[in-house]
């Protein structure tokens, strides 16, 4: 692909300009729920760029008034809510999936949301709040790892780029053990178009999530909903995952999605000789 070679607005040598909209989407991606304000110094050791590169970044963004300065930290510019009301109108997926997550909070009584990879990381693009007094409460936007609950592993269990991903950095924090339950789990994904995992991101906090295509048959999404582990167990993910797995399975065919739900295992839900859903803690 050809680049051009650009002038910084001040004045600054410019590199090809794919390679700063690169470096610009880095900084962006610093910004997220739980940090709203960032100095310079936070978004140098973030993205691990140059001072005089992050500088030069800033500057242009917040003339852009994609970033906004408040005296020594800088937030997301109002510039940018325009484009999310675009995405949020413009994606197939947002628009198809809103109702479908509603409902699945209604029908189960816990919040429900609908996540979609970023990197190695998963992010909620979609949450629908229980309307219980004790409930996972969870943020669009919100960034979380793959590698841990049950909307990241059903997305790896269809994707092995992501899958490979994951575990290269992830390396150091999957033992032989943890990795052999690893498995276990995406296998029982497969073969049963769901996966509830226990405490796996926090004490007490479980989930329960089954995979989305897309029209071409790609993983696109999870869908699932997330409980205290009094509420959302075992006993109850027998009841919920075959109607998350179908709500998933209906969301995928709004998206133009040709072929069949996931295989349920006779015997039992899990396919597990024990008859017990497989988990991990690793």
């Amino acid at each position: 692909m050809k680049t051009e070679n650009r002038t910084m607005p001040d004045g600054q040598p410019g590199q090809p300009s794919i390679l700063v909209m690169e470096k610009a989407v880095r900084v962006l991606d610093c910004f997220t729920t739980d940090h709203t304000r960032l100095s310079l110094s936070d978004l140098r050791r973030l993205t691990g760029m140059p001072n005089s590169t992050v500088a030069r970044l800033v500057r242009t963004l917040v003339a852009s008034d994609v970033l906004q300065k408040t005296g020594d930290d800088y937030c997301v510019g109002l510039r940018v809510l325009g484009w999310a009301s675009a995405a949020s109108a413009g994606s197939d997926l947002l628009v198809a999936a809103e109702p479908v997550a509603a409902r699945l909070r209604d029908v189960t009584g816990e919040t429900a949301g609908v996540h979609v990879r970023r990197g190695t990381t998963r992010v909620a693009v979609i949450v629908k709040l229980s309307q219980r007094s004790i409930i996972y409460r969870g943020d669009v936007g919100q960034h979380m790892p793959m590698h841990a609950g049950a909307a990241g592993k059903v997305i790896m269990a269809y994707d092995e780029r992501v899958l490979n991903a994951v575990l290269l950095d992830t390396a150091d924090q999957m033992p032989g053990r943890a990795r052999i339950a690893l498995d276990r789990q995406l296998d029982f994904v497969r073969a049963n178009g769901w996966l509830m995992t226990e405490e796996e991101r926090e004490p007490g906090l479980n989930s329960l999530a089954a995979p989305v295509f897309d029209a071409s048959g790609v993983v696109v999404a999870a869908l699932g909903i997330g409980g205290p582990s009094f509420r959302l167990d075992r006993t109850t993910a027998e009841d919920f995952g075959p109607l998350v797995a179908d709500s998933a399975h209906a969301l995928s065919r709004r998206l133009g999605y040709g072929g069949t739900s996931a295989e349920r295992v006779p015997g039992g839900a899990t396919g597990e000789a024990d008859g017990s859903v497989p988990r991990a803690r690793g």
